[in-house]
């Protein structure tokens, strides 16, 4: 077995192993025919999630999900001064529990390049994602490698290994470093990458949803209003705002379905409450929208912060003190936390406009409610030119920005002229 290089972080989780759902096979056939077709389908759809294989009865992403896989970390140190790097990795590993001579899957070599690398962001983690290999316990080794560079009559130089240690304050990420490391497979929901906390989006997203519609209860309520079926429209736009979400990713992303994206939350939402608003909610339609809006953006505003923990959304690679340490779930550095702004932000406009309904009641608030929205969509635009991510459409948030204003504008008037 090779030794790994210092500073690679291992993956988690147990696995069912492959022999041990064949067994089960072999003796249910033994058992009876109705037991053994069951357990058949079983190992079937253990095989394909365990070695990627596409399988007509499994769902795509349920495979995906269920597939046993590798994810593998080094660390690496940028140093303090210099231009952008990019730092190429070579991650080889063998599986230790094969008996016999090692088969198909039990061995791979894999390469990965990590483009805009900052000095003064470290240390920073590089993970790779192994799939198409045998479920079990792995040892690998990672190695940086030098190569050439386009317009440069020498391969770059490779990054050095990062000293063990802790990442940058506030994160308590620790830089694992040794001499050798062991994996084990597991699915992509168990897996272990540094910065990364897999549940969080889950659990603060529900919390978020769950604060929005205590808000708006509580806010019908002192006004005296119902408050079941307004807060049922309010599950509606949820629904609709998660569609949305998802809807505005596949657009934006060129036909991706893995992730969200905030603004097309807000839109599909934004349908249901406008909708809800001419059909009638059971209120007055200014003290529906009124109750809305802080609901809907003190609840972002909490499961915002969801995209921080889960690596998605970053911002750009970074290296000042202002970075904060952060992870896009295969690159971990320190940048600017965008995710933090879009939600400090939605929780400031939150609760601003929750003390203008307080003051003002929520018959005449419903004002409030279109200024509130539209404010945060326009700092919004603001903060999304500080991404990680390349611009898809050139003009997205100058036409966005200026549909935001203009609805900002047509509050105010309405606010002042009511």
């Amino acid at each position: 077995m090779r030794p790994a290089l210092p500073g690679i972080g291992p993956a988690t989780a147990k696995t069912v192993s492959a022999k041990t759902v064949s067994a089960k096979a072999v003796s249910a056939k033994a058992g009876g025919a109705r037991a053994g077709d069951a357990t058949a389908a079983e190992a079937k759809a253990a095989g394909a999630a365990a070695g990627g294989g596409a399988d007509d009865e499994v769902p795509r992403w349920a495979a995906q999900a269920l597939e046993q896989l590798l994810h593998v970390t080094c660390w690496l140190d940028p140093g303090e001064d210099g231009e952008r790097l990019t730092a190429t990795v070579r991650f080889t590993g063998q599986r230790t529990d094969v008996t016999g001579k090692p088969g198909p899957g039990d061995t791979f070599t894999q390469e990965e390049t990590y483009q805009g690398i900052v000095p003064g962001s470290g240390p920073v983690a590089v993970t790779a994602e192994v799939r198409g290999v045998n479920p079990g316990t792995w040892s690998v080794t990672a190695r940086p490698v030098s190569r050439p560079v386009a317009g440069q009559s020498r391969p770059a130089a490779a990054p050095e290994p990062a000293a063990a240690g802790r990442v940058p304050w506030p994160r308590r990420v620790t830089v694992q470093a040794g001499p050798n490391t062991t994996v084990h497979t597991a699915s992509t929901l168990r897996s272990k990458v540094p910065g990364v906390i897999r549940y969080a989006y889950a659990c603060l997203v529900v919390l978020g949803v769950l604060t929005g519609l205590a808000i708006e209860g509580v806010l019908l309520a002192a006004g005296h209003y119902p408050v079941l079926r307004p807060e049922l429209l309010s599950v509606a736009a949820v629904a609709a705002g998660v569609i949305g979400g998802k809807a505005w990713y596949a657009a934006v992303s060129g036909g991706k379905w893995d992730g969200w994206c905030i603004q097309g939350f807000v839109g599909g939402a934004a349908v249901v409450v406008a909708v809800a608003a001419v059909v009638g909610p059971g209120v007055p339609k200014g003290a529906f929208l009124a109750a809305a809006t802080p609901a809907l953006l003190i609840g972002m505003g909490i499961g915002r912060h969801a995209c921080f923990w889960a690596g998605c959304c970053t911002g750009r690679p970074m290296g000042s003190q202002w970075g904060i340490w952060s992870s896009d779930r295969r690159l971990g550095c320190r940048r600017m936390p965008v995710q933090l702004y879009e939600a400090w932000t939605a929780l400031v406009v939150g609760a601003a406009s929750l003390g203008a309904i307080l003051a003002l009641g929520l018959p005449r608030s419903g004002a409030v409610g279109v200024i509130a929205l539209a404010a945060y969509t326009l700092v919004r635009q603001g903060i999304l030119s500080f991404r990680d991510e390349p611009r898809h459409w050139r003009y997205g948030r100058a036409v966005t920005a200026s549909l935001a204003a203009a609805a900002l504008i047509a509050g105010v008037v309405a606010l002042v002229v009511a």
